[in-house]
């Protein structure tokens, strides 16, 4: 019987539901801090491309896939493109207050010699606004109305709508406008070749628009040729995006809700409900989601969080969310380790009121879906476990399809996913409900994936005698394919 070497005995928080997501930073670039992240239970490292060299973007995804192996825990890893992030220019003496009613300019080029004339990184912003559109300053903070375009083109005025205080390089949002540029930036071009090259598993497109850029990127990623082609996440953050929902899930492979700048280019108070609707079709389409942005936010300096945060975390776990995101709370935080363990508790805590509420849609794209046979066994086997009170699901596959399938479920019984390609074992990854290992013998046949799965669950605590495991799988263990549900009681 072959046999897996124990990994440390904390494992067994491993077979979880809803997935977590943390940000690298400075806060935990270090192998203690990494390692002490996937005991805690970050199942997908995000490397944000706006922040950090390619040089420290190396180093860091190293430490993750050594620390990973070291410890027989696979994570993924998702490279987060910036896109078109509009930013002010510098402000002379750092800081412009403005009024309400007040006046400013924004100007091309990137240098201003008055104080309420403002500079920012897009050079088409003058060219697009139009008089009666809204920029918005400080993340929503300061808002401006246009109010007039100077004949040659260099300068819009505006006035102050909303006052505040505004520093150089904050960002700048347009909602409504439509931008002239590309989704995909140059900036973006590079740092796609280079997450390709380093097989990342997954790739965030920001500020998507329409179904379009997401055709885009995908286009870019085949043309690269890699051997590993990633999960193409959307990040939902502009209101054109709202509005080209239905198109972007049908070209998509996750979804991120990017609560940050959609709260701005949004009303604030929509947040909510957009994003228990972007989960619900997302559940329905059998498309991974990714719920993000200030979950934890206090915890980047405090020992603990609100209570709001904790009622929005549990919240977006019980509307269906796959994956909760931390970001400054791990990459700049004081207390990234903590921020971990505080999001592991609650979405274990509140994993019981999900089970059961899968969304069977007879629309789901069949690009999402297995054969209908192995559709039908997978069915079976949630219901098959739930009945006989099974320990553990164990389905072989090759592309992952089947345990997305059972995922869609959200059943009770813990799911184990075992594939041959560890890429396909990092993606898993992302999969609510789903623990994802490696192992050939899913190619063999079902006696040496059994005893397999057996000797790593004994090895692990994770199973025991008399425990039942279901198995299900579609396989050609006999030469030809078959679809396979068995039950076996472990001795």
């Amino acid at each position: 019987m072959m046999s897996t070497p124990a990994a440390p005995a904390s494992f067994h928080h491993r077979l979880v539901k809803t997935r977590i997501i943390a940000t690298m930073g400075p806060a935990c670039e270090d192998a203690q801090t990494i390692r002490q992240l996937i005991l805690e239970g970050v199942d997908v490292f995000r490397l944000n491309f706006a922040h950090g060299s390619h040089e420290w973007l190396e180093e860091v995804l190293h430490k993750i896939r050594a620390i990973s192996a070291d410890l027989k825990i696979p994570v993924g890893v998702l490279g987060d493109l910036s896109g078109p992030k509009i930013r002010l220019g510098q402000i002379p003496g750092g800081e412009l207050r403005c009024g309400e009613r007040d006046t400013v300019r924004f100007i091309r080029g990137r240098e201003a010699d008055s104080p309420q004339d403002l500079t920012c990184t897009y050079e088409n912003l003058i060219s697009d606004v139009d008089t009666g559109d809204r920029i918005l300053l400080a993340d929503g903070t300061v808002g401006l109305m246009v109010t007039g375009k100077a004949d040659d083109d260099l300068s819009v005025t505006c006035v102050v709508t909303e006052p505040g205080v505004v520093r150089s390089k904050q960002g700048v949002n347009l909602p409504g406008v439509v931008l002239s540029t590309s989704c995909i930036t140059p900036k973006d071009e590079v740092d796609l070749a280079w997450a390709l090259e380093h097989q990342l598993d997954f790739i965030g497109l920001s500020f998507v628009r329409s179904a379009d850029d997401i055709i885009q990127l995908k286009s870019m990623i085949r043309q690269h040729g890699s051997d590993s082609q990633p999960i193409v996440v959307a990040k939902i953050e502009k209101t054109e995006a709202i509005a080209d929902l239905e198109r972007i899930l049908e070209a998509t492979d996750a979804v991120m809700v990017a609560r940050g700048d959609l709260g701005v280019e949004a009303e604030i108070s929509r947040v909510p409900i957009m994003q228990k609707e972007i989960i619900r079709r997302c559940n329905q389409e059998r498309i991974p989601v990714i719920t993000a942005t200030q979950m934890l936010d206090s915890m980047t300096i405090n020992d603990l969080p609100t209570r709001a945060e904790v009622s929005d975390v549990a919240n977006a776990v019980i509307d269906g969310t796959d994956a909760v995101m931390l970001s400054g709370e791990t990459a700049i935080g004081e207390h990234p380790a903590d921020c971990v363990r505080m999001m592991q508790k609650i979405v274990h805590d509140v994993a019981p009121l999900v089970i059961g509420r899968g969304v069977e849609d007879p629309h789901t794209h069949e690009s999402r879906r297995a054969n209908p046979v192995t559709e039908a066994v997978s069915l079976g086997a949630t219901v098959v476990a739930d009945k006989l009170k099974a320990d553990l699901i164990v389905v072989a596959t090759d592309s992952g399809r089947t345990a997305l399938a059972l995922s869609g479920r959200r059943g009770r019984v813990p799911i184990l996913a075992v594939a041959h390609r560890q890429d396909i074992v990092r993606r898993l990854c992302l999969y609510w409900g789903v623990t994802s290992i490696q192992s050939t013998l899913v190619r063999q046949s079902a006696d040496a994936l059994l005893q397999f799965v057996v000797q790593w669950g004994l090895d692990n605590h994770i199973l025991k005698s008399g425990q039942k495991i279901i198995v299900v799988g579609h396989t050609n263990w006999l030469g030809d394919d078959h679809d396979l549900l068995m039950v076996h009681v472990v001795p």
